[in-house]
């Protein structure tokens, strides 16, 4: 199958790689798959209300994806969405795009703002490393 993923983190800087990969996919009749990290951290917690914390940021994130795939939608390019539990992000992005199949990976040089700006920067850099497959960075603007 033909896929591109590209990781998100509820940035709108990390959301600056949609429209790339999309025009993309489009050119090159790939689909795209959007993926977004759970913190398996909160989920592990020994602690109920840490478990409920999870399971909300699950759903929230799915949510996002979901709405994120709707609104790119009709555009004859397939969007599927997934929602993974992770410590390691980078090396999820890149073990999932490895089971998934995927030609490549296509994601925002950096996320978040502030000191997380930073963390998600080094993330890209640690998904170019691990990645069997070509990892293309889309600017932040």
């Amino acid at each position: 199958m033909n896929l591109i993923l590209v990781p998100l983190d509820t940035s709108e800087a990390a959301a600056e790689a949609i429209e790339p990969a999309m025009e993309l996919a489009d050119a090159l009749d790939y689909s795209v798959l959007l993926v977004a990290i759970a913190d398996v951290v909160v989920k592990n917690a020994m602690h109920p209300v840490m478990e409920s914390e999870h399971i909300n940021a699950e759903q929230a994130l799915t949510s996002y994806l979901g709405q994120l795939a709707a609104d790119v939608g009709g555009r004859g390019v397939e969007v599927q969405t997934m929602v993974i539990d992770s410590m390691d992000p980078a090396a999820s992005i890149a073990d999932t795009a490895e089971a998934k199949g995927a030609e490549m990976i296509v994601m925002s040089s950096h996320g978040r703002t502030g000191a997380a700006r930073w963390l998600l920067g080094s993330t890209a850099e640690r998904v170019i490393r691990h990645a069997k497959m070509p990892v293309h960075l889309i600017p932040v603007r």
